[in-house]
């Protein structure tokens, strides 16, 4: 699928309130797996910090909704310098990361709200 065809797509099922359906799509499924076994299926973010903490799911740094087109993308790039997009993380640094951008219901608090989460 090109870059083209993957935003068109998503922002489609954005529209139709469906964005799930790219979750369970099968780019994004054997995707998100490769990555977690790359990382040892460890949280990234509590690594940094010493602790060894499964990994729940793939976190896009580069939100879908906001950037579509970097939905299986491995990496991008922002001033010449290129970054990780899909980071693997435990579901409380996870909701850490949507809690950031407000990606998630704060009276949901104890509960994953984001498509990304089954």
């Amino acid at each position: 699928m090109t870059q083209d065809a993957l935003e068109k797509w998503i922002k489609q099922l954005i529209a139709e309130d469906k964005l799930y359906k790219f979750y369970k799509c099968r780019e994004w499924r054997q995707l998100s797996e490769a990555v977690m076994k790359e990382n040892n299926y460890e949280c990234q973010h509590c690594k940094k910090r010493g602790f060894h903490t499964p990994a729940r799911s793939v976190h896009h740094v580069q939100w879908v909704r906001r950037h579509p087109r970097l939905a299986l993308s491995r990496a991008y790039v922002y001033n010449g310098v290129t970054y990780n997009n899909l980071i693997p993380l435990c579901e409380d640094c996870h909701n850490k990361e949507h809690d950031k951008g407000k990606g998630w219901k704060k009276e949901n608090k104890n509960k994953f709200v984001n498509e990304e989460r089954w």
